[in-house]
């Protein structure tokens, strides 16, 4: 492959988000008190970039060098999960002015940064890159409570940025280089624990979770489900990086942490009401799941296999939170209560949202069963055995709400009168389609090993 064609595979979908961005600002600077922001056009620019940052990271998908950056097979994989994932936020958000769809771009900018990473310095500004838009995007939402959330996502962020700092401080202290290489001695263990915490702090584990639940019930219901899908891709592939250069303690620990993870986050999940802040808790749950497949991944001497594990994990699970967040938008339902009876009453919005709840609850035929299978089944060829039995329990746990809110839909009486469905067809068509595909990936997980072989 020619040195071009690598340096467009490696840059060139930061090149291509960085580019969108300025066009999409451009057309805002344009904008008077008499004319207003053509929202439409911003979109399209928008996902023009995204869409030629997917394609130009599909140029280079062996593995690339270059001073400060590189991109290997995980890196390129994890890229298209999380530009995939702005997509459907791209299309159904309704922005106003130019700044949302910036700030989605400037967020991808950091990702695709941490994807291209060849050093702890570039992981870092990726982090902070990825990080400072996605609070702005939470402090511009709808909720009241939008604000209070932001400032609170604001400080966990800034304190996984300072571990993440103290962390890089003490691995150079006791490597004399920067490069992502395991560092000797303590010193090395103790500032490669202190980066993990702060990759954990952003997948959202416990008992590093306490801001999650306040910031997606406090943001837009698109703008939760990219968090728990393109944001989650980026901080596991962040977590993947890290976790590849220990076989210490702090590698020890990581599945118990995970294990951890899946169980509170269903059983605090059950006792919940209000659906946007249930789906947050079952997103933490469900990052257990990529915690414990970084694990496997790590233990197995970072196999093709278990990342292809995690690859299949994270691309089902686009479709599965991303489309039950957009739900929540499409149906403009906030609570347990109002899904009573909804099978009867919206009988065609009650099945793609059980189709979807089936799917992250991991029943066959669905996605989520292939991925909880392929992650299991990793991590049992690791000889994470205990951790894997915990992980068993959260799985049935969390049947406990999944099935319980179909059977809102479907067995239980009305008690409250709804308004009107929104009338908007293409949301609901989207959708939809993302139901539809997660039940596509699960009869057919060929088509996702079909395109980590061509990446391969």
């Amino acid at each position: 492959m020619s040195p071009l064609i690598s340096a467009l595979g490696l840059l060139g979908p930061m090149a291509a988000l960085s580019a969108g961005a300025l066009a999409v600002l451009a057309v805002g600077m344009g904008a008077t008190a008499a004319r207003h922001v053509p929202c439409g056009l911003v979109k399209a620019l928008a996902a023009a970039a995204v869409l030629l940052a997917l394609a130009l990271s599909c140029v280079a998908p062996e593995a690339v060098r270059a001073p400060l950056f590189r991109l290997d097979l995980l890196g390129g994989s994890m890229q298209m999960v999380f530009l995939a994932a702005a997509l459907p936020l791209i299309y159904i958000m309704d922005p106003g002015d130019e700044v949302p769809p910036a700030l989605v771009l400037g967020s991808l900018i950091g990702m695709a940064l941490i994807a291209a990473a060849g050093n702890l310095l570039a992981l870092f500004i990726g982090l902070e890159l990825m990080s400072v838009p996605a609070y702005l995007l939470v402090a511009r939402s709808r909720c009241p409570q939008a604000l209070e959330a932001a400032v609170k996502y604001f400080f966990a962020g800034s304190a996984a940025g300072a571990l993440f700092l103290m962390g890089m401080a003490l691995h150079f202290s006791a490597a004399r280089s920067l490069d992502l290489a395991p560092a000797p001695g303590v010193m090395g263990e103790a500032g490669l624990a202190l980066m993990i915490a702060a990759a954990l702090f952003k997948l959202g584990a416990v008992p590093l979770h306490f801001w999650l639940p306040d910031v997606y019930e406090a943001s837009d219901p698109e703008l939760a489900g990219f968090f728990s899908t393109g944001l989650k891709a980026a901080a596991a592939l962040l977590l993947a990086r890290l976790a590849g250069l220990s076989q210490g303690p702090v590698l020890a620990v990581l599945p118990w942490a995970a294990a951890l993870t899946i169980l509170f986050g269903a059983a605090v999940a059950l006792r919940q009401q209000r659906l946007q802040r249930l789906l947050a808790y079952s997103s933490i749950s469900h990052a257990g799941y990529m915690m414990l497949a970084v694990a496997a991944w790590a233990r197995q001497g970072q196999s093709a296999s278990a990342a292809g594990a995690l690859f299949f994990y994270l691309g089902a699970y686009l479709f599965m939170s991303g489309g039950t967040f957009l739900w929540l938008k499409v149906s403009d339902l906030s609570s347990r209560e109002q899904l009573k009876g909804l099978g009867r009453r919206r009988p065609a919005q009650a099945m793609v949202l059980s189709v979807l709840l089936l799917a992250l609850a991991g029943t066959p035929p669905t996605a989520g069963f292939a991925a909880k299978f392929l992650v299991f089944w990793e991590a049992f060829k690791a000889g994470l055995y205990a951790p894997l039995l915990l992980a068993g329990l959260g799985a049935l746990v969390s049947l406990g709400y999944y099935l319980g809110m179909v059977r809102d839909m479907y067995f239980d009486e009305p008690v409250v009168e709804l308004a009107a469905a929104p009338e908007a067809l293409a949301p609901r068509a989207l959708v939809t389609a993302l139901a539809v595909c997660a039940v596509l990936l699960g009869l057919m997980p060929w088509l996702v090993d079909g395109l980590w072989a061509g990446a391969r």
